[in-house]
């Protein structure tokens, strides 16, 4: 059994999935597989599902519990009632949000080289399949939904960093052209995607990428982009007068 939090709610038992029922259900569950193994008290578990609590919302949860551990005696995991709370009975590691926090963590020890760190996060970003909790309303959701993503990012600063150490801008640039766009506000993740454009002797197009996220901020938030990504964008352009450098020299201009 897996539990798919790294995009739409979804159970899977081999490879079928499990039927959820309506997203308030998928919400329940949701707020129980975040502390998979953990009891969740009664009061939590409506604070995650309603904004505004219906005057019978215990009732309300009592029937989606129900509902749930009806689906899923097909996988092996249950819902138990357990200090006051409900608690999904499985292995933490069978959910996904949690296996990438693992992940991500381990490829942060810095006892770990620039291969392990890099093999790590790419079987962490292999579970990612789109915003968390995808379907799921509510604050707590959107919450959640923040955080997972923040992280989503600094795993993606940390595997592209360790492949531009490994020599490998090519693998940086195809993960992140697609990315930055999507999340315009992480400058690390842009200097990054530069830095690999750079090393691919793609320097213009680095500078256009710098004048994309310039006019982003501007129009968005009325600010300029931070001091290191301005440092970067000059020594990028310092770096392309004169003879064109090669690709190698013009990453050790741009870094350095």
């Amino acid at each position: 059994m897996d539990v798919r939090l790294l995009g739409p709610v979804e159970v899977t038992s081999g490879d079928r999935g499990v039927p959820l029922g309506p997203p308030q259900r998928r919400a329940v569950l949701a707020a129980l597989a975040i502390d998979a193994g953990r009891p969740v008290s009664l009061r939590t578990l409506i604070e995650r599902v309603w904004d505004d609590p219906p005057d019978r919302a215990a009732d309300s949860l009592y029937a989606h519990i129900a509902r749930l551990r009806q689906a899923l005696t097909v996988t092996g995991a249950c819902i138990e009632r357990r200090d006051g709370g409900y608690t999904l009975e499985v292995d933490p590691d069978r959910v996904d949000a949690y296996r990438f926090r693992r992940l991500a963590k381990q490829a942060q020890l810095r006892a770990r080289d620039d291969f392990a760190r890099a093999r790590l996060l790419g079987e962490a970003m292999e579970l990612w399949r789109g915003a968390p909790l995808t379907g799921i309303p509510g604050e707590w959701a959107a919450r959640m939904r923040y955080g997972i993503e923040q992280q989503h990012v600094g795993a993606l600063v940390t595997w592209a960093q360790a492949h531009l150490r490994l020599g490998r801008p090519d693998v940086v640039v195809t993960e992140l052209t697609p990315l930055v766009p999507r999340y315009p506000l992480a400058e690390p993740l842009a200097s990054l995607l530069m830095r690999g454009l750079c090393a691919l002797g793609r320097g213009a197009e680095a500078v256009a990428l710098y004048a994309r996220l310039r006019g982003y901020l501007a129009d968005h938030l009325g600010v300029e982009p931070g001091p290191e990504l301005r440092a970067l964008h000059l020594r990028i352009l310092r770096a392309g007068t004169g003879p064109a450098p090669r690709p190698a020299l013009l990453l050790a201009q741009v870094t350095g």
